[in-house]
């Protein structure tokens, strides 16, 4: 088998899948670190559709270390988001008559905006440089200006969760490719569409400053 065969590339693809799987797993173990742990993981994925390779260990502790603050923080404020609608929802049952329907149709009109967030937020922290409310406004306009991609992402990202859950038969598999590699490729397959909406960006950026691009993994609003 030749160096850079196709052989070498599919198996040197899902050795960097394989470790940066281990990695989220292990950095999130904390939970408070999830929020930077996610990050590093979706740098290093759309740097593998941006470049086309990475290197695993030193760039996601280096995006691990550079959005640490910025997305704890972001996580901890989706967190207790999404706290607070379930005690709501769990309220539900307690108010009277039609006051129950007519807070059901609320608090499903701020849970669709809030998973569109939690779905772009920490890929548009690890893509760009910018203060945290800005961040986390970019995410939701990212996620509204392609529907069709925010619909795949979503697919992409809940619905191997949910089966996972609720098929107790294959549940021993499915738990062994999660282990294994299936955070990290969920993120690589979610970074397909993400990379396509950032992408123009950069471009914009490089044309109107002039930018020389002198650390290629870095990437700048």
């Amino acid at each position: 088998m030749k160096p850079g065969s196709l052989f070498d590339r599919i198996f040197g693809f899902l050795g960097q899948l394989i470790a940066l799987n281990l990695l989220w797993i292990v950095c999130s173990l904390p939970i408070i670190t999830a929020g930077a742990s996610t990050t590093a993981l979706f740098y290093c994925t759309l740097k593998l559709h941006k470049d086309g390779d990475i290197r695993v260990l030193h760039d996601f502790f280096k995006s691990f270390k550079q959005n640490f603050r910025q997305s704890t923080l972001i996580w901890i404020l989706m967190a207790a988001a999404g706290i607070f609608i379930y005690m709501e929802k769990e309220a539900l049952a307690t108010m009277p008559g039609s006051m129950s329907q007519i807070f059901n149709y609320v608090i499903f009109a701020v849970y669709i905006p809030l998973v569109a967030v939690a779905l772009y937020v920490f890929p548009t922290v690890a893509a760009f440089e910018n203060k945290t409310m800005t961040l986390i406004t970019n995410a939701f306009y990212f996620a509204v200006k392609h529907i069709g991609y925010a619909l795949a992402v979503a697919v992409i990202t809940i619905l191997p969760m949910t089966m996972t859950l609720v098929d107790a038969k294959l549940f021993p598999v499915y738990l062994l490719i999660w282990l294994m590699f299936g955070f990290s490729l969920t993120a690589y397959a979610d970074s397909w569409f993400m990379w396509k909406l950032f992408k123009p960006y950069f471009k914009e950026e490089e044309e109107e400053h002039h930018y020389v691009d002198t650390e290629p993994d870095q990437y700048a609003f």
